[in-house]
């Protein structure tokens, strides 16, 4: 907190993503007012709830599955969920 930093835990599972899971990234992305470091031990769990996230809040699926393949992750998998949250927003 003293370098500005804040920390936000959204545990994943081997169950996969939930509903709460993926709205609280939104809510993470929404509130930063700066860039948002996601990890886990792959980075893949992290990159899948990020393309969630942003699917949910309006972003192309296409994009996104571009984007996530630009940082070495396949997210064709994630694609009728992308699609789904996508048209929800």
């Amino acid at each position: 907190e003293a370098a500005g930093l804040t920390y936000t835990a959204i545990p994943i599972g081997h169950g996969g993503f939930s509903h709460p899971q993926i709205a609280a990234m939104v809510d993470v992305l929404e509130d930063a007012k700066g860039p948002v470091l996601a990890f886990c031990r792959s980075g893949t769990r992290s990159c899948n709830l990020w393309a969630l996230a942003r699917a949910r809040m309006g972003d192309s699926p296409d994009a996104l599955i571009e984007k996530g393949a630009g940082a070495g992750y396949d997210l064709n998998g994630l694609r009728p969920l992308l699609d789904q949250l996508a048209a929800q927003a």
